[in-house]
């Protein structure tokens, strides 16, 4: 395994840190890539799999390696979700990208079409990114709980269902019998 103080040469002083949660640490290797090393390599398994189903669409990060206990994917640089919701509106172009990242999610073959907001990312372009993907497979999911709990966190659950109902009436009558 490889450990989480040196990568390839590189110190852990080497790489700058991004982030951690649950399942491990996030470092930048470099403008494009990060590597994510986790706690346990069940996890680490798991988002491997998540995302090598998932490199068939733009919505999710690039693989360009593995190892038993990380994965090396391409660094989205952007904000989450509910941080850039609670410095902007939600606008009608926000809530179809939303509902094109649920899409996406259902597309490359996630039983799980949800996430928490966090894990969201707006990039400068304005593209929506899914950067956590290790429970997407762990169990069924049709209505977006999470994001729909994220959005009514900042008050704008009721503007995306409202959206949804006349953008995807048949995808709000799904959510709604759920």
């Amino acid at each position: 395994m490889i450990s989480i103080k040196q990568f390839r040469g590189l110190t852990i002083n080497d790489l700058e840190f991004l982030g951690s949660g649950t399942q491990g640490k996030v470092y930048r290797i470099d403008s494009q890539k990060c590597i994510k090393f986790f706690k346990k390599k069940r996890a680490c398994r798991d988002e491997l799999e998540t995302l090598t189903m998932a490199q068939i669409d733009s919505h999710f990060p690039k693989v360009y390696e593995s190892g038993k206990n990380y994965i090396v994917r391409e660094c989205i640089n952007g904000i989450e979700l509910d941080k850039y919701l609670a410095q902007h509106p939600l606008t009608p172009n926000i809530s179809m990208k939303i509902l094109m990242l649920y899409e996406a999610m259902g597309k490359v073959g996630f039983a799980r079409l949800d996430s928490a907001i966090f894990h969201i990312l707006i990039t400068p372009s304005g593209d929506l990114k899914l950067i956590d993907t290790a429970k997407a497979m762990k169990k069924k999911r049709i209505c977006p709980k999470l994001i729909l709990s994220g959005l009514e966190t900042l008050g704008y659950k009721e503007q995306f269902i409202n959206f949804v109902k006349v953008t995807r009436p048949e995808l709000y009558n799904k959510w709604m019998s759920k």
